[in-house]
């Protein structure tokens, strides 16, 4: 088990590494030290400093962030089909984040990201009432009802954005779900949430084992469901919330990522939230590398990539498990 974690971290370095010297121009890592260390304002220094290097850590946190939701997120609807995607708790980041700007004015990075945390808290609070409230916790029922949520949260943030093409032309930039052009102070605002929320999710690991499978076995081995519930939407919440307010809403990481993480190290959450946090800095950072090229010299939606790599993963992974 330890050589897997070894090989993921490995994996993980020679994906950031390979995302901050490849790009339209490829630098050597003697460069990338160099405008690192001695910046010297030079083009070569500004590439690497101002605009490779980034996107080389927003990718991987905003891939870990989603990873381990994902795990959280599958776990307490006990659907393996569930995300923050399907969930709609991407949808409501974003439409939290629309309004905290629209109508309040928002323009920290700090308040934006508390925005987007609280609109995926209330959309997951509101998406497992309605579930439960509907005849109870059904996996089918909660993936039905984020969808809805989903397209719901789409649309309101297209109105929203409508009616101010201002404030459109502002945040386009955002909504469209990229590390591209990001500021390095994303990083200092989103690292301590997404820290935040995986250190949440390790501590609620043993009670997570026990809520796989039903309310009354997890009950019965003296877990406290409503806390447990409670503190793991907070935690999906600040990883999903951090995640796109720094890089807007890019999907299926949050999907695919878990199905890897358990195929690798197994159902226990102490093995599988770290897990889950490595692949999905790999599969986002690779994403990441991968989008620059695919309709060069311009580059593609990442959230594209994700989506068509992610689908290719799913597809292969079901594949074996029916085998």
């Amino acid at each position: 088990m330890p050589s897997i974690y070894a090989g993921l971290i490995i994996t993980l370095i020679a994906a950031v590494l390979i995302s901050i010297c490849v790009g339209y121009r490829v630098y050597g890592l003697d460069q990338v030290w160099q405008a690192i260390v001695a910046y010297d304002g030079l083009e070569t220094a500004v590439v690497i400093a101002n605009l490779r290097l980034p996107r080389a850590l927003i990718a991987p946190l905003v891939g870990a962030g989603l990873g381990i939701a994902g795990v959280l997120v599958q776990t307490l609807s006990r659907n393996r089909i569930a995300s923050p995607d399907t969930l709609g708790l991407n949808a409501g980041a974003s439409l939290g984040v629309v309004i905290a700007s629209f109508w309040f004015g928002v323009g920290s990075l700090t308040g934006l990201s508390i925005a987007a945390a609280t609109g995926a808290l209330a959309t997951s609070v509101l998406v497992f009432a309605i579930a439960s409230s509907a005849g109870g916790l059904s996996p089918i029922r909660i993936v039905l009802i984020g969808v809805t949520f989903a397209g719901l949260g789409h649309s309101l943030v297209e109105v929203v954005l409508s009616t101010n093409e201002a404030q459109l032309s502002q945040l386009l930039f955002w909504l469209s779900g990229a590390f591209v052009d990001r500021p390095i102070a994303l990083v200092q605002t989103g690292a301590p949430i997404i820290a935040l929320g995986a250190v949440l999710a390790i501590v609620l690991a043993r009670p997570l084992d026990a809520l796989q499978a039903d309310d009354s076995t997890a009950t019965g081995l003296g877990v406290p469901l409503f806390a447990v519930r409670g503190l793991s939407f907070l935690a999906v919440s600040l990883l999903t919330g951090a995640s796109v307010s720094m890089a807007g809403p890019v999907g299926f990481i949050g999907l695919v990522v878990p199905h890897i993480a358990r195929w690798l190290v197994g159902l226990s959450h102490r093995r599988l939230i770290p897990a889950a946090a490595l692949i999905g800095a790999i599969y986002a950072t690779t994403a990441d590398v991968v989008a620059r090229f695919v309709v060069y010299p311009t580059e593609a939606p990442v959230g594209a990539i994700t989506a068509v790599v992610g689908g290719i993963a799913l597809l292969i992974l079901l594949k074996r498990r029916a085998a």
